[in-house]
Parts: C-alpha cells; sequence; structure tokens
C-alpha cells in the first residue's frame, strides 16, 4: 500500500500565513489597530500621568517614607505658658525601624496663615490618649492619634530690611548687631508677645507636608530623616477658635 505525505502546501503552521506577502499585510494591520487603539486612549485620558496635584483634604491620608499621617482638625488653642498656638489632631504611624524624634516633624511640616502676619515656631506632640504628656520620639509600628502643637510668634515681616539698611559687612550673620540693631538682653528674656489679636483674623491653615529622605547632613555626616524640596501633600484647614 503506497503512503503520501500529507500535502504541507495547505497545512497551517501558526497563526501568520506562509506566504511573505500575507504575512506582511497581518502584521502591517495589527500596527495599525494597535496604533489607533493608543490614540483613542490619550484622547480619553486613559494614558494620562497621573494626578501630582500635592491638594489635600482633612482626613486625607499623607504617605512619606519616614511617616503616614492623617490630619484632621485644626485649632487655636492656649498652650502651657498661656499664649495662643496651633494645634492640629491626626492619625500618625512612624514608617522607620527606629524612634523618630518630634524635631524631624517639625523640619518635615510647613504652616503657612494666609494673612503672612504669624510664623509657626517649635513644635511639641501629645498623645490623645494622655494629652498632658509631651512626647519627644515617634515610636515605630505604633498608631497613635496625636496633637500637634505649634508655638506661634509675630512675623518678622521688617527682618530683611534691616539687614539692608545695615552699614556692617557682617550685619545678619551673627557677628555684629549692627549699630540701628544694637543687642537688648532684657527683651531676649520677655515672654513671647500673644498673636491672639491676629489670630481672631485667621480663618485657615495650610500645612504643607514635604518628602523625607533618610541621609547624611553637610556637616553631620550621621544618617537621620531630612525634608526633601518635594511637596508630598498641602492641606488646607478650616480653624475652629478655641
Amino acid at each position: 500500500m503506497a503512503h503520501h505525505a500529507l500535502d504541507t502546501a495547505d497545512a497551517p503552521t501558526g497563526l501568520l500565513p506562509r506566504s511573505t506577502f500575507w504575512r506582511v499585510a497581518v502584521l502591517l494591520t495589527g500596527t495599525a489597530v494597535l496604533s489607533a487603539a493608543t490614540l483613542a486612549l490619550w484622547a480619553g485620558g486613559g494614558l494620562a500621568r497621573a494626578d501630582t496635584d500635592p491638594g489635600r483634604q482633612p482626613g486625607d491620608t499623607v504617605r512619606t517614607a519616614m511617616y503616614t499621617m492623617t490630619p484632621h482638625e485644626a485649632e487655636f488653642v492656649t498652650d502651657d505658658t498661656g499664649t495662643t498656638a496651633l494645634q492640629v489632631r491626626a492619625d500618625l504611624v512612624s514608617e522607620h525601624t527606629e524612634p523618630v524624634p518630634v524635631s524631624a516633624f517639625g523640619r518635615a511640616i510647613g504652616v503657612a496663615f494666609p494673612s503672612g502676619e504669624i510664623d509657626a515656631s517649635a513644635l511639641s506632640v501629645s498623645y490623645t490618649r494622655h494629652p498632658d504628656g509631651l512626647v519627644f520620639d515617634i515610636q515605630p509600628d505604633m498608631r497613635e492619634e496625636v496633637l500637634m502643637t505649634w508655638s506661634l510668634q509675630k512675623a518678622e515681616s521688617d527682618g530683611q530690611d534691616r539687614q539692608e539698611d545695615s552699614d556692617s559687612p557682617l550685619a545678619g550673620l551673627g557677628g555684629d548687631p549692627g549699630p540701628s540693631d544694637p543687642l537688648d538682653a532684657e527683651s531676649l528674656l520677655e515672654g513671647t508677645e500673644d498673636v491672639a489679636p491676629l489670630a481672631e483674623k485667621e480663618d485657615t491653615v495650610t500645612l504643607t507636608f514635604n518628602k523625607t529622605e533618610f541621609s547624611p547632613g553637610f556637616t553631620d555626616r550621621s544618617e537621620s530623616w531630612r525634608p526633601t524640596d518635594e511637596v508630598a501633600a498641602e492641606t488646607s484647614f478650616p480653624l475652629r477658635k478655641g
């Protein structure tokens, strides 16, 4: 009995036809369809970059390499010195494996009032479960509701003018107070002026959360958490008057 091999001319050899002409035609058609689909997706915004707007609402979570925080509300309070301070209530968890000093949070979070007449100064932190006790280091892997309190002072809007008007080449560098700005030891001992009258005019406050990195400093080569110039989030709060 004679056996005949299959005619391979018509046998299937894969998804593409054997003919070079038809292979090229199929590839060109597929490329055209893919290009059209990509163009339609781009026109509809499907290929747009992720939203980089740092704006957040109170209650939105902010994430940096150093911490995860959900700030809820802000208000003016009277601190232990009897002066007006800013207090923000937030949920906080440190992402570092070692305790992080509160000062690192103070450097990474900026505070701004619309009028520009009030500056935030030192930051202190306490837990809402123990509001009378100050916290100096945020422990790792401990989710806490915290009260972040900034002391406030009147903005020094004329500081630059005094520096420019001084004839001393060391003015503004801390080496020479200058003839028009004598060092007053008595004024250094006076308490900070209460900003309560200015606070009455403020309706909102904006917190800027900068991204952070664990890196050495310029003079201190030991590594620590430092803010970068990149903003992770920016949140404006209506101010409750305490």
